[in-house]
């Protein structure tokens, strides 16, 4: 029971989380019209939220989740390696156009992703929830791959 209430609110800040990231990379693209600004103004909320994912091994681990740990460890970490490791040392890179496409396309696959974990802990999750996280992935995917390649590139 104490595992649920804790993944509960670790999914649910999560899902805050990235709501957060997604508003700020839009709001800064929609104030500034332009890319050069969204890693600064997104940065910490970005860290945060994507460095917390590193629980997610610690979940399959310890069998908080039925997840695999090792499969649970390669996709996280192959974010927190564009992030930690190429993003954040490389100041030219943070200004690219493929940037707040990369952020965007994260933060709505994680926003779907950890509420649907969410409500599926209280057996809540409404049709278009399902729907969503089993479906965006057609077009998130893509997209922020993309984006983490150009990064990198």
């Amino acid at each position: 029971m104490l595992g649920k209430v804790y993944l509960l609110l670790y999914n649910c800040c999560l899902a805050f989380g990235w709501s957060l990231v997604l508003v700020y990379t839009l709001y800064e693209l929609y104030s500034t019209e332009n890319t050069t600004t969204v890693y600064k103004k997104v940065e910490v909320a970005l860290k945060l939220s994507q460095s917390l994912a590193l629980l997610e091994i610690v979940h399959a681990a310890v069998g908080l989740v039925r997840s695999s740990p090792i499969t649970t460890f390669i996709q996280v970490q192959s974010r927190l390696v564009v992030l930690w490791l190429v993003l954040d040392p490389v100041k030219e890179v943070q200004a690219d156009f493929n940037v707040p496409m990369m952020i965007c396309a994260w933060s709505v696959a994680e926003i779907v992703r950890y509420w649907y974990y969410a409500l599926s802990l209280v057996d809540k999750v409404p049709y278009f929830l399902t729907w969503a996280r089993y479906s965006f992935f057609t077009f998130l995917y893509p997209i922020g791959v993309s984006g983490e390649l150009l990064t990198i590139y």
